[in-house]
């Protein structure tokens, strides 16, 4: 093997010709090690990127894929199967909708309030904001209403596994303000995700502040968005958690007391929980379409109540209580013909928001199609995305109301 000083450019040596040869070398010697430091240093980076990159994926929110090209014909997502027993029908009138696109990362959202601290995050990378929630902390939207008898509330919670997060309760008071005016001693109706040991050591715990404790494996449901679904109708409360009716009441709410305040709290628990848990899209909505009467006598229904993906046509689950309600009348009506219309808010460009209008009206069809077994040519579909608004477009309730399907039932088709 030939010595190092002799693999070095003979121009080198004509630069460094004042140099000893001892210097020459270690500098030599210097650079080898350095530059193989560099070779190993790269290794290494590669296989934490890549050991990293599985655990990113592994915890974070799972989303539908995107659309396909299929010879440049655009294609929807494949519809998850929708479970026949869930019910949930979203409210109508949005009374309140954040998704906190508005507010800045590290800022706290400005149509909300707290008692103590609280910041806007993302979440392993992924763009949806998210309310962080910390220990011994009460949050709540400024809805600056009384909520009426009958109304849904839907929000995304996300909470880490183990036993480091606080409780976490979600629900109702006779206090409008929990923040001026704490909630001990008033009345209270809520939902509380605890961490209680059975005897194989899972966390399994989930109760109401009007009933006992029901086995749930709140721990399956760690480190992923849940979807989390309330219905009020009157005395009756209902909670889903996912496609899941976790609680049924008939007798459990007051709704001539507890329709002041809607919050969530970080219970405080000694010692110091160190996790947060984190809340997202929350909207709360007033009653809910009548769909079997209105479309049995032709009327145009409009719902806001079926959602998507950011800019796709992937239907979101907590849409399948409505599409199931629709499925089952075109079930049981053999003549009946569905128009289906998508719309759109004003945001991006005209052209996309007409195309995206169009493909959401389709992936309402194809589901009712691989659904309900309903056939294509019973089913037409448009989209005229941004151009027939009914709220204004510059306030996020106002494009809340305007991403909204519409429905017209004929006897026959073409009638």
């Amino acid at each position: 093997m030939k010595p190092l000083h002799l693999l070095i450019p003979l121009g080198l040596l004509l630069i460094n010709a004042l140099e000893s040869n001892a210097q020459i070398l270690d500098r030599i010697e210097r650079k080898v090690k350095n530059r193989v430091d560099r070779k190993v240093d790269k290794t290494i980076d590669k296989g934490l990127d890549k050991a990293e990159k599985g655990i990113d994926d592994a915890t974070a929110p799972k989303k539908d894929k995107p659309l396909k090209s299929n010879g440049g014909v655009q294609t929807a997502s494949p519809v998850t199967t929708i479970d026949s027993r869930y019910d949930f029908i979203a409210g109508e009138k949005v009374l309140f909708s954040d998704d906190l696109t508005a507010d800045k990362i590290g800022d706290f959202p400005s149509r909300w309030n707290t008692n103590g601290s609280g910041e806007v995050v993302t979440l392993n990378g992924q763009p949806e904001k998210w309310l962080k929630i910390p220990h011994n902390t009460i949050t709540y939207p400024e809805i600056n209403k009384v909520l009426p008898e009958n109304f849904t509330i839907e929000f995304d919670l996300f909470y880490p596994e183990g036993n480091t997060r606080p409780p976490i309760t979600f629900g109702f008071s006779e206090n409008a303000n929990p923040v001026k005016n704490k909630l001990a001693y008033k009345k209270l109706f809520y939902f509380r995700i605890d961490h209680v040991k059975n005897l194989v050591g899972s966390s399994t715990s989930i109760y109401s502040g009007r009933e006992d404790n029901k086995s749930y494996p709140v721990n399956s449901m760690a480190n992923k968005p849940v979807r989390v679904s309330i219905s009020v109708n009157k005395t009756r409360i209902r909670l889903y958690l996912e496609q899941e009716k976790v609680f049924d009441l008939p007798r459990g709410f007051e709704p001539t007391i507890l329709r002041s305040n809607f919050h969530f709290r970080a219970a405080e628990i000694l010692p110091a929980a160190k996790e947060s848990f984190f809340i997202g899209n929350l909207r709360v909505a007033e009653g809910s379409v009548d769909f079997r009467s209105r479309l049995l006598a032709g009327e145009k229904v409009s719902t806001t109540a079926i959602l998507f993906d950011v800019n796709a046509a992937s239907i979101k689950p907590q849409s399948y209580g409505i599409i199931r309600e629709i499925g089952m009348i075109l079930q049981e009506n053999k003549e009946m013909h569905l128009n289906i219309t998508g719309h759109t808010d004003s945001d991006g460009p005209d052209n996309a928001n007409l195309e995206l209008s169009r493909r959401r009206a389709d992936a309402i069809k194809t589901a009712l199609k691989k659904q309900y077994g309903i056939d294509l040519s019973r089913l037409q579909t448009e989209g005229k995305g941004e151009s027939a608004p009914v709220a204004d477009n510059n306030t996020t309730s106002g494009k809340a109301e305007n991403r909204r399907v519409e429905f017209i039932a004929t006897p026959a088709a073409g009638l």
